[in-house]
This record gives C-alpha cells, sequence and structure tokens, in this order.
C-alpha cells in the first residue's frame, strides 16, 4: 500500500511543473499590466487634440492628465484589501470591465468637467487588475522562478503598450475616421475612438480571465479550502503536461492555514484594519516603508519626468532647426530660450488636430527600449540577484540625472533624459521582492500600498517638473538624484533581496 505522502503549498506548486498554462498566465499577466498603462496614458495623447472641442487651459490639461492617478492612489487600499479577503480572480474581473465601461461612457462626453469625472472612475477601475496582478501572477509559481516570471510579464507588458503609439498612427491623424450619430447629433470624432480602442483590451483581458484563469491556489490555501487548492493545482498540472497523474493528494496545514481555518467573520471595516495594520507594525513595518520609498522614487522618475518629455524632444529639435549655429547648450538653456517664443506661438497657433510623427516615435523607441532591458533583466536576474539590479538601475538614474544639469550636447542630452524614464524597470524587481516578504493574506495589500505611493510619485513628480522646469530647470535634475541614490542604499536592507537561484 503506497503511503500518503503530504506536501507544502510550494511543493505542490512546484510539481505543476512549468508549461503552457505559466505561459499563458505570463502574456496574460503582462497584458492586463499594460491595460492600466495604456487606460491612464492614452488620454495624455489625446490632450492636444481634444483642447479645443473641450475648451481646456493649461490648468484642465494637467488636471485630465492626472486624473487617472489620482482615481488609483484612492482605491489602491480598497482593492488590495478586497484581492486579500474575497480573492484575486473575483476582482480582476470584474474590475476590468467597469474600466472599460467607463471609458465607453467617457468617449461620448461632450463637456470637459464629466469626461474628467470618467477618467477618474476609470482609473479608480484599473487599479485593481494593475496592481493586484503582481501577487495573482506569483502565487502561480515556485520561489524559484517567481522573480523571472513577473519580469518577463513586464516585457510582454511593454510590447502591449506599444498599441498606444499605434493605435495613435491608425486613428489620431486620420481624418476619416469621424463619424456623425444622428440619432443623438453627435460627433464620434477620431479621439474618442482612438480612447475606445485603447480599452478594448480590458475587456479582452476579462473574458480570458473569465474562461481560462483560475482562483490563485495560494488564496484558496490561505482560506483553509484544500480540496479546492488541490483542484486548482491538478487543473494547471493538466493544462502543462496533458496528463492526470498529478501525484499531490494532501497538503500540509501550516500555521497560515490552520489561521485561516479557525478565524472569525468580520466588519468591513475591521477586515480593513486587519489587513492594513500589520504592515505598519513589526515585523513588516520596516519592509513596507522601504517598498513604499522606492516606488515613489521610481514613479517620480519614470512617470513624472516621462510627462515632459515629448515636450523636451520638440523644444530641442525646434532649437537646433533654428539656427545652424546652435551646436552646444544644456537642455535647460535651451528650455528657457525657448519659453517666451512658445508661448507667443501657442496664442496665434489654430488648433491642433494631428499630433507629429515624432512625438509617437518617441513614445514607441521608449516603450522598445524598456521592452529589451526587461529581456535582459529577465535572462540575468536569477543569476545576479534582484539587489544587483536594483542598485545598478539606482545608481544610473541618478548618474544620469546629474549630467542632465551640465551636459552641453543636445541630442545627446535627450538620450541621457531617456535613461531617467527608464526608472520603470525596477517597478518589476521591487514587486517581486515584495511578493515574497508578506503572507499571503496582506501579500496584495502590500503591492497596492507600495504602488500607490509610487502613483503618488507620479502626481508629485509631475507637478514638481511642472512647477521648477520653467524657472528653475537645473534644480528639477536633483529631485530624481536623491531618490535614486537614497533608494539604492535602502535596498540592501530588504531581507533576502540578494538570494540567487540556479537556473
Amino acid at each position: 500500500m503506497t503511503q500518503k505522502i503530504s506536501y507544502s503549498l510550494e511543493d505542490a506548486i512546484s510539481e505543476t511543473k512549468f508549461g503552457k498554462f505559466n505561459y499563458f498566465m505570463i502574456i496574460l499577466s503582462g497584458l492586463i499590466l499594460a491595460c492600466g498603462m495604456i487606460e491612464t496614458n492614452s488620454i495624455n495623447l489625446v490632450i492636444p487634440i481634444a483642447s479645443c472641442e473641450l475648451e481646456m487651459t493649461n490648468f484642465h490639461k494637467g488636471l485630465l492628465g492626472s486624473v487617472g492617478y489620482i482615481g488609483i492612489i484612492l482605491a489602491s487600499q480598497l482593492w488590495g484589501f478586497l484581492a486579500d479577503t474575497r480573492g484575486r480572480k473575483k476582482i480582476i474581473v470584474p474590475a476590468l470591465l467597469f474600466s472599460f465601461i467607463f471609458t465607453i461612457l467617457s468617449t461620448f462626453m461632450k463637456n470637459f468637467w464629466l469626461l474628467l469625472v470618467f477618467r477618474f472612475l476609470n482609473g479608480f477601475c484599473i487599479c485593481a487588475p494593475q496592481t493586484i496582478i503582481y501577487a495573482f501572477l506569483g502565487e502561480f509559481h515556485a520561489e524559484k522562478n517567481r522573480a523571472r516570471v513577473l519580469i518577463v510579464a513586464s516585457v510582454m507588458y511593454s510590447l502591449f503598450c506599444l498599441t498606444i503609439p499605434l493605435n495613435g498612427i491608425f486613428f489620431l491623424n486620420h481624418d476619416t475616421w469621424n463619424f456623425h450619430i444622428p440619432l443623438i447629433n453627435f460627433n464620434y470624432n477620431a479621439w474618442r475612438i482612438f480612447l475606445l480602442m485603447c480599452s478594448v483590451p480590458s475587456v479582452i483581458s476579462a473574458l480570458l480571465m473569465i474562461f481560462f484563469v483560475p482562483e490563485s491556489p495560494k488564496f484558496t490555501y490561505a482560506q483553509g479550502d484544500e480540496i479546492r487548492t488541490l483542484k486548482i493545482l491538478q487543473r494547471i498540472y493538466r493544462r502543462n503536461t496533458g496528463k492526470d497523474d498529478y501525484k499531490v493528494t494532501s497538503l500540509i496545514r501550516d500555521k497560515e492555514f490552520e489561521d485561516a481555518c479557525n478565524k472569525k467573520s468580520k466588519s468591513f471595516l475591521e477586515f480593513l484594519w486587519s489587513q492594513t495594520v500589520p504592515l505598519f507594525k513589526s515585523p513588516h513595518l520596516k519592509n513596507t516603508l522601504t517598498a513604499c520609498y522606492l516606488q515613489f522614487g521610481i514613479c517620480v522618475a519614470c512617470n513624472g519626468f516621462w510627462t515632459f518629455f515629448p515636450e523636451i524632444t520638440n523644444k530641442v529639435s525646434l532649437w537646433l532647426n533654428e539656427d545652424s549655429n546652435h551646436t552646444t547648450a544644456t537642455i535647460c538653456t535651451i528650455n528657457s530660450s525657448l519659453n517666451s517664443t512658445l508661448v507667443m506661438s501657442s496664442h496665434t497657433s489654430t488648433c491642433v488636430t494631428k499630433l507629429e510623427t515624432e512625438t509617437l516615435a518617441n513614445t514607441s523607441i521608449v516603450t522598445l527600449i524598456q521592452c529589451f532591458s526587461w529581456f535582459i533583466i529577465s535572462i540575468i536576474i536569477n543569476r545576479v540577484g534582484k539587489l544587483s539590479i536594483i542598485v545598478f538601475v539606482s545608481f544610473s538614474i541618478a548618474t544620469a540625472s546629474i549630467v542632465l544639469m551640465f551636459l552641453e550636447y543636445p541630442q545627446a542630452s535627450l538620450y541621457i533624459y531617456l535613461i531617467i524614464l527608464l526608472a520603470g524597470l525596477n517597478m518589476s524587481v521591487v514587486n517581486s521582492s515584495t511578493v515574497e516578504l508578506y503572507p499571503t493574506t496582506l501579500r496584495a495589500m502590500a503591492v497596492s500600498i507600495s504602488m500607490m505611493f509610487g502613483r503618488v510619485g507620479s502626481v508629485v513628480g509631475s507637478n514638481f517638473v511642472g512647477l521648477l522646469i520653467k524657472n528653475f530647470c537645473t534644480y528639477t535634475f536633483i529631485l530624481p538624484a536623491v531618490l535614486m541614490i537614497t533608494g539604492g542604499i535602502l535596498a540592501f536592507t530588504i531581507p533576502n533581496i540578494n538570494k540567487r537561484h540556479k537556473n
């Protein structure tokens, strides 16, 4: 008679093998990550074109560009709590569907303030899948593969983000995409169709989740449901191998499992309190603060400075084309010399109906470089460890920020500026570390809160650069330098951050 052997959950996940299901999850997770970026950033390409139609001032433009992040900030803790208490899949699917619905409704808004409300609601909803998916994907994989799959998902994320400039090329810059709806006397023009097409990945992701993805086995285990957990693991094994001989028939019931079985039902506020407070108490306090600080600094650099990248590149091109004698100057010198010229031209120019090709090209270039960099990281992360990557990226960004203050070669300055935007490479590495630091019941909340601080960094970075770049441009680049250096040093304090896994 064969002796029955109980497996730890980690070993049981390893026994599901690595195959078609895992590859599908990586691709789908990359698509879901991209949904957040596409939904949030697509509005930035719309703003110049919709400015006249919606009678937007510079204040309106800034508000519309950041309102999605405000929705994300306000929703982060709520979605993290719901994911940890109700289930990952149960939250991700409806959030994707509602974000799609709110985008559709926003495309029919003729009034700026109504558009603003629906873009806020879209950001509020898209926050859920964008933050929960890191924990969700990691929980289908054993520790030795976890960091790598999160990075590979980021590679897929970059590829899917190319849909933003591609949609821009196909829809924003073509007058043929313009339809009149007589029934409601409404002109459904190119920028509205562009927003609609940018929301399509959300509904596709939701449908794929509904039909092909089970709940996280670590979540069901943390809920004390051994039978459901085993069924999920058997399903993954069958998908990976095509066989029905999964050998795990029972799981070791550790403290997390026993606590789940014995816990009493709590009210909403009690649950929320129990999910949040432990993150800011021993033994998690230091790790939570470190993750939040790192994400804040990363988003200040990659998102805050991205807002002004198209404008900076445009100014450099104008400055170089204006006079053949213009050969050397810092970015700040160019910015200062062209401010008055651009202000005067803004009063005399007609409404913008198309985006410059260079704007869409720059977006594509940054995305492709991120994709290639994440691909390299996915190959080396198990060999060199997460700490080496975080420190290298952090100090590279800091160095680039300092160099930009003094470099007098405009074209070279643009490439250096681009390096600052690559701070986002650290985001997935930090998230993979965060996933490993917390028990299942706190994991999604921990990632959500740290990402919430990252979104605060996006808002702070954009406004900080906007306030200083006109009159105090040189000092603008001090902030990312300081944040990246201190973040790189703090990374040394993360437990097991330098652990390496054999490939």
